[in-house]
């Protein structure tokens, strides 16, 4: 187990021009500030001393899904530190957060985690493999976690606390918009994998997509795909094995991936679609990235800031509200921050669509490097999907 104090961040490189330092010299986050009276004090609690609220990560540093988690915690402890160069939680208590690398192996999270709920009031970062292997602790301690990306059964399950659309309802999406091409869907033993696998049929069914077939890592891709003809294959992968299956897809195909999970794509026989579900890109209308690049230029000047870092700095807004309100009450005691959760109304997430909002939108962005209207990333943003048929597929 690893535990930090204070907060550190990962580095990597940072590009950033003058206009978006000026952009984000003025911005301050507002989360930490709670409209009423303060309370004097907060009883103590588990994971709290009375000074120092702590947070547990679990997360996959040292192993195969290393370069994802540390982008990710990137953002996580990027907004921490800004919480607490701001005060700290009610202007008052500072947040640590004791991390657990689990190396890939659920097994090891599972052996881990009853001696790290000890410690901390929530988990504030559990990454998808880990999920499965934590979930009965929390439902046993009360206690809460926040997952970096959703499935319908994490979307409905009290204990995580999620902020983007089900990885189900995103491809229920994908064949409702171009129901008329042959699809394939690649998939792993991960648990995003098996969820997509799970529910690609049955949207195909919802969606009237005549023509999708499901194919596992392990076969050979290339004769696998040429065989159907997909001209637009879904790739849902862990990240060891992502450049490995795109490598071995046949020319001339539309390649669709989660944009927080991909790895560098340097096909040019190839088009890359990435879909996205966080802010907005410009700095001059999101607020997300706004206050996102003032953090990192304040706490991790060496970070670029990629989707993955803002994916993990964006997952933090919601637990921060209910902490901040359990502040405010003077009870930071686990089931007093689940009754809050369960109660909590929608909550602006930057540019995110609110909580409880089904289906929630997400963005599609085709990799375009020579045209004029791309991002920095060499993206364009080709649309915005969201489903209207999720409780069919639920069902």
């Amino acid at each position: 187990m690893l535990a930090r104090k204070p907060l550190s961040v990962l580095t990597t490189a940072l590009v950033l021009s003058m206009s978006v330092l000026a952009a984000c010299s003025g911005e301050r986050d507002s989360l930490s500030e709670l409209e009423g009276e303060r309370t004097p004090s907060v009883e103590r609690s588990v994971g709290f001393d009375g000074n120092v609220v702590r947070l547990g990560v679990i997360a996959d540093i040292t192993g195969p899904g290393g370069t994802l988690d540390r982008a990710r915690l990137t953002g996580v402890e990027t907004y921490w530190s800004d919480v607490n160069t701001q005060g700290g939680l009610g202007g008052r208590y500072v947040v640590e957060l004791d991390i657990l690398d689990h190396r890939g192996d659920p097994q090891i999270a599972e052996q881990a985690v009853p001696d790290l709920l000890k410690k901390v009031v929530a988990l504030t970062f559990v990454n998808e493999t880990a999920t499965g292997a934590v979930h009965p602790f929390l439902v046993a301690e009360q206690a809460l976690g926040v997952v970096p990306t959703s499935t319908l059964d994490w979307e409905n399950d009290p204990r995580f606390l999620t902020h983007v659309p089900p990885i189900e309802a995103v491809v229920l999406a994908l064949f409702e918009n171009q129901p008329s091409p042959n699809w394939c869907v690649i998939t792993d033993g991960s648990p995003i994998g098996i969820a997509t696998r799970n529910a690609s049929m049955r949207a195909a069914e919802v969606a009237q997509a005549q023509n999708v077939t499901l194919i596992e890592v392990g076969e050979d891709l290339n004769s696998a795909t040429s065989a159907v003809a997909c001209g637009k294959v879904l790739v849902e992968v862990a990240e060891d094995f992502q450049i490995e299956a795109i490598d071995s897809l046949p020319a001339n195909r539309e390649i669709y991936v989660r944009a927080g999970s991909a790895a560098a794509m340097e096909r040019t026989d190839l088009q890359f679609a990435y879909l996205d579900s966080g802010p907005a890109w410009n700095v001059d209308s999101s607020e997300g990235m706004r206050l996102l690049l003032a953090a990192l230029l304040r706490h991790a000047p060496d970070v670029q800031p990629d989707t993955r870092v803002r994916d993990g700095y964006v997952s933090q807004i919601r637990l921060h509200q209910l902490l901040e309100q359990a502040v405010a009450q003077g009870d930071l005691r686990r089931p007093t921050l689940f009754a809050a959760s369960e109660s909590q109304a929608g909550i602006d997430m930057l540019g995110l669509a609110e909580q409880r909002l089904q289906p929630r939108n997400f963005n599609i962005w085709f990799s375009d490097n020579q045209d004029e209207v791309s991002d920095h990333r060499g993206w364009q943003l080709e649309r915005q999907l969201a489903t209207e048929n999720v409780d069919a597929l639920t069902n």
